[in-house]
């Protein structure tokens, strides 16, 4: 019996049309999801780069960023220091989430 259903092009082709509805139907059915966070989402923030001084806005991403111009990975998050009127590295961004320092650029 299996050895003629095996034979038999209309059990093949009940396979492939069943595979292919499938196919068509997943994306219907399981739609994309959409990314986790949008990308005008992400605050952007302070950097220092801690060999240099320099301070650049940046897309919060991570505790210490790639420099654009060396390539070494010396921007930190920065918080502004009043007295002298500039960026100075801050704490870890943990500490700085906690301690409410953590701001979007303007």
């Amino acid at each position: 019996m299996i050895e003629r259903l095996s034979r038999d092009s209309r059990v093949w082709i009940g396979i492939l049309a069943s595979g292919l509805a499938a196919w068509l139907l997943a994306p219907v059915v399981f739609p994309p999801r959409p990314p986790a966070v949008a990308e005008d989402a992400v605050p952007e923030i302070h950097y220092v780069c801690t060999e240099t001084g320099e301070s650049f806005v940046r897309p919060l991403a991570a505790a210490a960023l790639e420099h654009p111009t060396t390539g070494r990975p010396t921007l930190v998050p920065a918080v502004y220091d009043a007295k002298r009127k500039k960026w100075r590295p801050g704490p870890p961004l943990e500490v700085m989430r906690r301690q409410g320092l953590l701001r979007p650029a303007s």
